[in-house]
């Protein structure tokens, strides 16, 4: 079969900061950016929104359609269930699983994590050492996330499709990929999950416009690197964790 289709998954209703992937950005919402950065990578094929089926996500759906982008809709806790239901509009061997709130995902990056994928035969690829939180994508092959699909009972292996992959050692080939020199080391929170988060967004989109430079991550980081005032708009956000679901904790929605 062969084929890289990028999911990604999106609803309204986020736990943090409501209708977030409907957020203007520049000229066009969180997620527009998210599904233009995964057709700019050379190495991906289609591209797939998932969203619930909840009317709250009309609006999610009513968007894909006006932009020519095919959409899944299915469980609205259940995304591992919704991947698969969305990988099925564009059968595909690999799967990049991408979240709508990350508009500064990197294609140059995610190419190089295909391709070191595809190369090694991997079951599941993520991008190697520090980078910044929203810049990257996990890459999986399609049998591992059927697996998951097919074995997962908690709740959070559910709700954040690949941790059942990373519990199985030694059952899936697991592998980390160098991103892009200009990401690598570089600790920047670039992910929408709160207003501190958005208010981020919008000052390096509108300051890399000022300077007539695009609004991606490498011109993000570079940015951050010069002024890192600008990293205080965020800093003091804290990234949930899906392990401490297992462990009783909180959950997310996506």
């Amino acid at each position: 079969m062969g084929g890289v289709t990028a999911i990604v998954q999106a609803r309204v209703a986020s736990t943090r900061l409501r209708r977030k992937i409907l957020e203007p950005v520049g000229d066009k919402p969180l997620i527009l950016w998210v599904t233009s950065r995964l057709r700019a990578a050379a190495l991906v094929d289609d591209v797939v929104i998932a969203t619930s089926l909840s009317p709250a996500d009309d609006e999610v759906f009513e968007l894909a359609r006006r932009e020519g982008i095919l959409c899944h809709r299915g469980s609205e806790d259940d995304v591992l269930d919704r991947f698969i239901g969305a990988a099925k509009l564009c059968p595909a061997d690999t799967i990049i699983r991408a979240t709508g709130d990350n508009p500064l995902l990197d294609s140059v990056t995610l190419d190089l994590m295909i391709k070191s994928h595809l190369d090694s035969g991997s079951d599941y690829t993520g991008a190697n050492g520090v980078v910044p939180l929203g810049s990257t994508a996990e890459v999986v092959a399609l049998h591992a996330l059927k697996s998951a699909w097919e074995e997962a009972r908690e709740t959070p292996y559910r709700e954040h499709v690949t941790p059942f992959i990373h519990s199985q050692p030694g059952r899936f080939k697991v592998r980390a990929a160098n991103p892009a020199e200009y990401l690598a080391g570089k600790n920047y929170r670039l992910t929408v999950d709160t207003n501190e988060d958005l208010a981020l967004m919008r000052v390096l989109c509108a300051e890399l416009g000022k300077a007539g430079k695009p609004f991606d991550a490498h011109g993000a980081v570079e940015l951050l690197d010069r002024r890192p005032e600008l990293v205080s708009i965020n800093m003091e956000v804290l990234q949930k964790d899906w392990r401490r679901e297992l462990s009783g904790g909180g959950t997310s929605g996506g």
